[in-house]
Formats: C-alpha cells, structure tokens, sequence
C-alpha cells in the first residue's frame, strides 16, 4: 500500500541514529554524575572559605537548582531504538546502563557485537 515503509524499513534501526540516541544518553548521564561527585568537595570548599552552614546556603541551592535540571534531563531522553525514556519506566527513574523498556546497552553502539549497519528492535 501507499504510505507504508517495507517490513524491512520497520525491523531496522538506523545506525547514525542509534549513535547519535545513546551518546546523547551518555553525554547526559555524565552530567548528571559529574553534579552528584562535584557535591561535597564544593561543599567541603564553601565551609572552609566561609566558615557558616548560613553563608554555605546559596551555593548549596544553586548545586540543588542544577541537580534538578541535570534529573530531568536525565529522565527525559529518549531510547534511540525504542522511543520510550531511556531511564524510566511508569513513575519510577533508575539511572541503569539499560533502557528499561527494551534493554538495549547504553554502549550498544561501541560494542563489537554490534558491528553491521543496523540492529534489530526489541522483540515485542
């Protein structure tokens, strides 16, 4: 029929795509941890420059402010071979090396196993 892919064009994802998903994936992930690690020798740093839990505050909020945007920018990307958030399923976030829809790796792409131009989706 008109208007409709080959079943082909259907069981095939897009290698440029898949990289492109889950180095988004990874870029945000990084980011996220980077934030979580950085937390207390900033805060170590800002007791020791300020000598007050009061003046510690802002810098404290501001770390919030970021942790809150990196989380949902976590929450929000997108598996590049399903279309579902990569790291939530339901109301539940689990930042896993897996999407938890159809578990494709956060390293599908690097891996050796994965060496032709396309992979197949997830098994439904």
């Amino acid at each position: 029929m008109a208007g409709e892919g080959t079943m082909e064009d259907a069981s095939v994802v897009d290698m440029a795509a898949l990289k492109a998903g889950l180095a988004r994936v990874r870029a945000r992930r990084r980011y996220l941890w980077a934030l979580v690690i950085v937390y207390l020798p900033t805060m170590w740093l800002t007791q020791r420059i300020t000598g007050s839990f009061e003046q510690s505050l802002p810098v404290f909020g501001i770390w919030v402010v970021l942790l809150i945007v990196a989380v949902v920018f976590v929450a929000s990307v997108k598996c590049p071979r399903c279309g579902n958030p990569f790291h939530v399923n339901g109301m539940t976030m689990l930042v896993l090396r897996r999407c938890l829809h159809c578990q494709l790796h956060v390293t599908a792409d690097r891996s050796a196993a994965v060496a032709t131009e396309s992979v197949p989706p997830p098994q439904k």
